[in-house]
Formats: structure tokens, sequence, C-alpha cells
């Protein structure tokens, strides 16, 4: 039971980027055009998108020097020159930070101030402008979903604002995807995965992110190992990519867990690609969720294609971690947290800002900050 509704059209497949122009004219006139500046470089599809744009726009404003460190800072620079030039689309093209700041700045166009104002409480949500969203890898897309994530210029931290932003439309091409590198592939794989688990754990669980969820499971446990030997393979890297898809429509209609946390407060420290980290903390919050998510592990387990005939819960609910951290050493992810260079001495910092976001409120088994540095503890 639950009431359900989809605000956003997704174009996926090969060959769509060069529809790009077409499908934006159905949307507005008026563009602000965000890109991340190394997949600008690495692809050559930023002037590309910019041209194909220009042939149906009024006005192309492009920016194209966001990456994955860029702060709440170019999201309001951005925002002000856009709201001057009366643009009413903007378009993000990259990564998770890039579009989430490109999310930022339809938000910020629609109602005014800094993005910093409303972390300390001003209220706005949805958006008045239309808000398109290009992602350049094969992971998690910020468009599904109705939170805005961006770095706070201020202290440094990475942060969480349930604004009600969608995109309207995004384009999935894996073209785009083809030229990534592979521990980068590796790391966003596992990362599908543990959104997938930690989505099907949450509280807020339903039935479409439990088959949204194991189907991404599967997806990447059937399709990552291909895509590495096979990099320009299309197909192969279109399943994962679905995967992505099905993964944050599962996270738009729960709740991100206690690894997102963590990860989020790791790449606020030590700019850690947040994927990697989620990545390896994982298992250990799994752990600590056995006695609480022995039933739903189980599930887990049947989406990596393992029997569960003739043995309990509890040790099929345990074969879901062993399954994972299978998946994660046969990618060559690290499995501590010490490997990337996080000193001991953080751990400390890294529960408390883990703890202050909202969402863990959600989590299927409650967490106090002392829990937090001893699954941290653990993991280093």
């Amino acid at each position: 039971m639950g009431d359900f509704s989809f605000p956003y059209r997704i174009i996926e497949g090969v060959n769509f980027i060069n529809q790009v122009g077409e499908i934006v004219k159905d949307y507005g006139k008026r563009v602000v055009l965000i890109g991340d500046s190394l997949a600008a470089a690495e692809t050559g599809w930023f002037p590309k998108i910019k041209a194909m744009i220009e042939d149906y726009a009024l006005g192309v404003i492009a920016y194209d020097k966001v990456d994955n460190s860029s702060t709440s800072e170019i999201a309001n620079k951005i925002a002000e020159e856009a709201r001057f030039a009366r643009s009413d689309v903007v378009i993000g093209f990259g990564g998770r930070n890039v579009l989430n700041i490109a999310k930022t700045v339809a938000f910020l166009i629609s109602h005014g101030g800094i993005i910093e104002d409303y972390f300390l409480g001003k209220k706005g949500q949805g958006k008045t402008v239309k808000y398109i969203e290009i992602p350049t890898t094969i992971g998690y897309l910020p468009g599904l979903t109705p939170d805005i994530q961006v770095i706070d210029k201020y202290d440094g931290i990475k942060k969480y604002l349930e604004a009600n932003v969608y995109a309207d439309v995004v384009i999935v091409d894996p073209k785009i995807t083809t030229s990534l590198p592979d521990d980068f592939v590796r790391s966003i794989a596992l990362e599908t995965v543990a959104i997938s688990i930690e989505s099907f754990l949450s509280k807020k669980n339903n039935f479409i992110t439990e088959t949204a969820g194991l189907k991404a499971i599967e997806l990447v446990n059937l399709n990552l190992a291909k895509a590495i030997k096979d990099p320009e393979n299309t197909v192969i890297k279109n399943n994962l990519c679905e995967a992505a898809i099905l993964a944050s429509m599962a996270l738009s209609f729960s709740s991100p867990g206690l690894s997102y946390a963590i990860g989020m407060a790791i790449k606020s420290i030590y700019n850690i690609n947040q994927a990697l980290a989620i990545s390896i903390i994982l298992p250990y919050v799994m752990e600590f969720n056995l006695t609480t998510a022995a039933n739903k592990l189980v599930f887990i387990t049947k989406a990596f294609g393992e029997s569960i005939a003739d043995i309990s819960i509890v040790e099929a609910a345990i074969k879901a971690i062993e399954n994972f951290r299978k998946l994660s050493i046969e990618n060559n992810i690290p499995q501590r947290l010490s490997e990337l260079n996080i000193e001991n001495d953080d751990l400390v910092k890294i529960a408390r800002i883990s703890r202050n976001y909202e969402f863990l409120h959600n989590l299927p088994r409650p967490v106090s900050r002392e829990d937090i540095l001893t699954i941290l503890t653990s993991a280093f």
C-alpha cells in the first residue's frame, strides 16, 4: 500500500545524447549548462552538447569548471548569474557532485538567496525552472532523488537538504561512460549495490524499493566483471546504467543508510571518493544490522544468486555480507579505512558528522555516535 508518483522522465540508451538539443527545446529557451571539468576534458562531450543545445535555445550560459570538490560557493555564484539572465532550464553534465551543484542552482533560481541559508533553516521546496540531468558515470543519479547534497563552503561538511527537487528529464547514455577508469567503475558499481541494500533495509522500504533495489544488485553482480573486461561494450555498460537507475529510484522512495552517512562524512574531511568509502564501510554496517534485519538480508543473498536451501535465516543473512565482501575483494576494493590513509584520530570526527544527518532516523536499528565509532574502529 502507498501513494506513489514519478515526477521525472528517463531517457535511457545508446546515442540518446545526440538528441539533447531536441529534448531541451521542449523545456525552455534560456539554458544554464553546468559541466564536470574532468568529464568535459576526457569525454569531449561538453562542447558538443553546448553546440546541440545552441541550435534550439535563445542562449546558453556554460560553466565547465565544476568538479568533485566544488562547494556551495560556485552554486550560489552560478544561480545569481542565471537569475540575472532569466534562465529557465538548468542542465547538469557530470558526476554526483556536479549534478548536485546543478540541482542546487535550479533550486536557488526558484527560491533566491544562497544555499547556506537553507542549511540553517530557511524554507523552500521544489523549483520553478526545469532541470535536466546528464550523468557521465554508471552510478547514483541525483535527479531521481528529492534531496540536495552540497559541500558547505563555510565548514567543508557535505550537507543534506530535503528540498523536493527532482530532474524533469534524466538522459542516460552508456556511450558517455566508456572512458571511465576501471577502479572508478568498480567503486561506483559497488556503491550502487550499497545504496540498494540500505534502501531495502530502511524503515521506509516498500515494494518499489524492494523490486528496484534487488534487481539493481542482480544487474551489478552479473555485469561488473564483464564491464571491466570489455569497457567499450555499451550493452554491458547500459546494464550497469540501468542498475544505477533502479538503485536511485529505490533510494527516492526510501532513505540513505548509515554507510552513506559515513561516506559523506569521510568525503567532507578527506575529499575521498564517496563511493569507495561507502563500499568499504557497508559490510561492517550490515553486520551491525544483522540482529534486526536478518529476514531482509536473506533477500539480498538471493539477489546475489546464492541458494539458501537447507540453512537457517541467520546463516542466509550472513551470506549476504559474505557475498558483498566477495564482490568487493574481486574488484580490488580496500577492506579497511586505514588503507585510505584515514587517521585513527579522525574517527571521532567522522562519527560526529555522520550522526548529524537527519535521514539516520530511518535506519532499521537505532544508532548512537558511540555505535558509529565502534563500527568505524572495526573497519579501521
